[in-house]
C-alpha cells in the first residue's frame, strides 16, 4: 500500500483550469492551432506548464515549445523508455518523492544506493530522474513548488569524473532550465564531500543566474541549515526522520515506475514535434544546447 508521502492531487480538468484561469488556458488552446509542428497537448498538460510559469501565458508558450523539442531532439534522455532499465538504475541510485509541507511545496530526494562508481551511469541516471520527475509532475500539476534534496554520501571524484561529460551536462540542464515544468524553489546538497565543490565549479557556466542561486551546500556537520527549510521528520526514518526507509520508497518507487509503463510508451509515441511543419523554421537549433542556445529563460523563486 502506497504511503501518505505518495499521496496525489486529485482535481477533474475543471477544477485543474481554474488553478490556473480558463481564459490562460483558451488563449494557449488558440496558439497552439497555430503551431502545427506540436503534437496534440492535453487541458491537464496545459494546466502544468501554466502553474510552473506562474500563468504567464507567454512563457507557457515558449516552454511547451522547449519541453516538446527538446524530447524530440534529444532522443538519449527521453526515447525508448522502459521500465526494466529504469529498475536497474534505482537499484543504484534512489530518486523518491517525500512528503507533502504544510505550504504545500513537494520535496524530491535522491542519493546513490551503490556508492561504486564503476557501476555509475551518468546518462542513465537522468533518464531515471527525468522519468520520475514526469511522474511527480503528472500526480501534482499544481504544486506551488518543489525543494529537492540531493544526498551527496559516497559521491567520489570517480563519479565527478563520469558527470563532467560536457555533451551530456549541457543537454541535462538546459532541459531543466527551459523546459522542464516543475516549479524549483530550493536545491539542497547534503551530507557533501569537498568534490561536490569541484562539480558545481564545472556546471556553473551552463547555469543560469537564477538556477545556480537556488543551491546550497551542506556537510555532514551542517544539517541543522537545513532543518530550518526541511525539518528532519521529513526524511526517511534512516535519515533520523519519520518517512518510511529509503529501500521502502524504493520499493514504492519501483511500484509507481511499474504503473506509468503505458505513459512512457505514449510518451514516445506521441509527445514529439514535426519539424517539417515547424512555421519558424529558425527557432530552435538542435546543435546548441549551452548558454547560447535560443531556449527561454525561465523564472526561479
Amino acid at each position: 500500500m502506497p504511503s501518505e508521502l505518495n499521496k496525489i492531487i486529485t482535481m477533474n480538468d475543471e477544477q485543474l483550469i481554474s488553478k490556473v484561469g480558463k481564459n490562460n488556458v483558451e488563449i494557449i488552446k488558440e496558439w497552439l492551432l497555430k503551431q502545427p509542428h506540436l503534437p496534440e497537448i492535453s487541458d491537464k498538460q496545459l494546466v502544468i506548464f501554466l502553474n510552473c510559469c506562474r500563468c504567464n501565458v507567454e512563457n507557457a508558450k515558449k516552454m511547451i515549445d522547449s519541453y516538446y523539442t527538446m524530447r524530440t531532439q534529444t532522443p538519449e534522455m527521453f526515447a525508448n523508455r522502459k521500465i526494466s532499465e529504469f529498475y536497474k538504475t534505482i537499484d543504484l541510485f534512489y530518486f523518491q518523492k517525500m512528503p507533502v509541507q504544510p505550504n504545500g511545496y513537494r520535496l524530491g530526494f535522491s542519493r546513490l544506493r551503490d556508492f561504486n562508481s564503476n557501476v555509475f551511469n551518468t546518462l542513465d541516471t537522468i533518464r531515471l530522474v527525468f522519468a520520475m520527475c514526469d511522474i511527480c509532475i503528472n500526480e501534482d500539476p499544481v504544486v506551488p513548488g518543489w525543494k529537492l534534496v540531493m544526498d551527496m554520501t559516497g559521491f567520489s571524484i570517480g563519479h565527478l569524473t563520469k558527470l563532467t561529460n560536457l555533451t551530456i551536462m549541457k543537454k541535462c540542464l538546459h532541459y531543466i532550465q527551459a523546459a522542464l515544468p516543475m516549479r524549483l524553489i530550493a536545491v539542497h546538497m547534503i551530507n557533501a564531500p569537498s568534490v561536490v565543490n569541484q562539480l558545481l565549479m564545472f556546471l556553473k557556466p551552463l547555469m543560469q543566474r537564477e538556477l545556480y542561486s537556488l543551491i546550497s551546500v551542506h556537510t555532514m556537520s551542517d544539517m541543522d541549515t537545513v532543518y530550518k527549510s526541511i525539518p528532519q521528520e521529513y526524511f526517511p526514518s534512516d535519515m533520523g526522520g519519520k518517512s518510511p526507509s529509503l529501500e521502502v520508497l524504493k520499493d514504492e518507487a519501483k511500484q509507481l515506475l511499474k504503473s506509468y509503463e503505458k505513459f512512457f510508451e505514449d510518451d514516445d509515441e506521441f509527445n514529439r514535434v514535426d519539424e517539417n511543419k515547424r512555421i519558424d523554421k529558425n527557432r530552435f537549433n538542435s546543435s546548441s544546447y549551452g548558454l547560447e542556445g535560443s531556449f527561454k529563460k525561465i523564472e526561479f523563486d
